[in-house]
């Protein structure tokens, strides 16, 4: 969905302590093709809001490998830096007193992608920071492909404790180094590591197929409007089922389907039961075993409800003598804690 286009760019003068742009809208480089398989990691540091960037570190990959990487402050009024923002990165208003501005940084920087996806982690925070200072400086937006890696590290490795860039980089075994913790350009170098290591653990050649792999769609921005980059929902019959699994484990040959908000995504929900030797459902049918309940939020069910269609349907069924057990979500973890199946460290065993 194109909500970008929703959003109105200032038509008034900018903000005081911020000239107006005297620098072209760097549409040729915007235009220039795509480089093969490259991409260019960025990330920002801000002054206070998303609009007001600071830093910018910036690393471009070609065939995987780091060819090349600039790193710049970028100026902002000292009347824009919120104490926060300092205290987190160290970056004062006497730092990029003399920094160039933010359209000269952005021309640079799309010249730098040359057409190449930029990925960051967390990236609708790092692209709201392209669109909201572009809207400051009262320049249209870019044109431009974008990848999350937040997103990518959710689809590939389930179940963590923690996303956040230098836990999940932690988890892995990627070094960080915590002293340089915020700084644009380490950040985007940890970020480009966990790209890598997203590759390598898909596996995938490339950035096109590792997205098709974990069915993940780039995110766009163009002069007229912006969507996000953002998981496709997966089928539940798409889910490998393990058949070396122990037949002790209660969901083993049975079928389970899910109801209602889970405290993890779907997609993870039925990967357990496919790890556990169960076969996820998308549906509520005859050969259902198992539905696996959780929240159910009145606002999403049918108008007058207080239920959800499943629920209301394996209800239907067992009434007649179909043998499908309801349970909740909490017991749902607390039998594969007890039949010794992994459990994710972020809902804990029920217990």
């Amino acid at each position: 969905m194109r909500i970008g286009s929703l959003l109105k760019r200032p038509t008034s003068p900018a903000s005081p302590g911020v000239e107006t742009s005297p620098f072209p809208d760097a549409t040729e480089a915007e235009a220039r093709p795509r480089a093969g398989n490259a991409w260019v990691v960025v990330d920002f540091e801000t002054a206070s809001t998303r609009g007001t960037p600071c830093q910018l570190g910036a690393i471009r990959f070609e065939e995987g490998r780091e060819v090349d990487s600039f790193e710049t402050l970028i100026f902002q009024p000292a009347n824009l830096f919120d104490p926060f923002n300092v205290a987190l990165h160290g970056i004062t208003p006497q730092a990029v007193a003399n920094a160039p501005k933010w359209p000269e940084v952005r021309a640079r920087l799309i010249d730098f992608a040359g057409g190449a996806s930029l990925i960051a982690h967390n990236a609708p925070f790092d692209m709201g920071v392209i669109r909201d200072a572009s809207d400051l400086w009262e320049i249209g937006w870019p044109t431009l492909s974008y990848a999350c890696t937040l997103t990518l590290s959710r689809r590939i490795w389930p179940g963590q404790p923690s996303y956040s860039l230098l836990l999940i980089c932690s988890t892995l075994g990627i070094p960080v180094d915590l002293d340089r913790a915020h700084e644009a350009l380490a950040d985007a170098r940890l970020a480009g590591a966990l790209l890598s290591h997203a590759l390598s653990d898909a596996p995938a050649d490339s950035l096109e197929e590792l997205l098709d792999h974990v069915g993940v769609t780039l995110g766009r921005i163009e002069p007229d409007g912006w969507f996000g980059c953002h998981a496709r929902a997966r089928a539940a019959h798409d889910v490998e089922v393990n058949h070396d699994a122990s037949p002790e484990s209660p969901f083993y040959g049975k079928n389970i389907c899910f109801t209602g908000e889970l405290a993890m995504v779907r997609s993870q929900a039925w990967q357990l039961v496919g790890a556990a030797g169960g076969t996820p459902q998308d549906g509520v049918t005859k050969k259902t075993d198992f539905l696996v309940c959780g929240y159910q939020d009145l606002w999403k069910l049918a108008a007058g409800e207080s239920k959800s269609h499943k629920l209301r349907r394996a209800e239907e069924l067992h009434a007649a003598g179909q043998p499908i057990e309801v349970m909740t979500e909490r017991d749902f973890y607390r039998m594969l804690h007890e039949a010794g199946s992994p459990v994710p460290a972020s809902v804990g065993s029920a217990e």
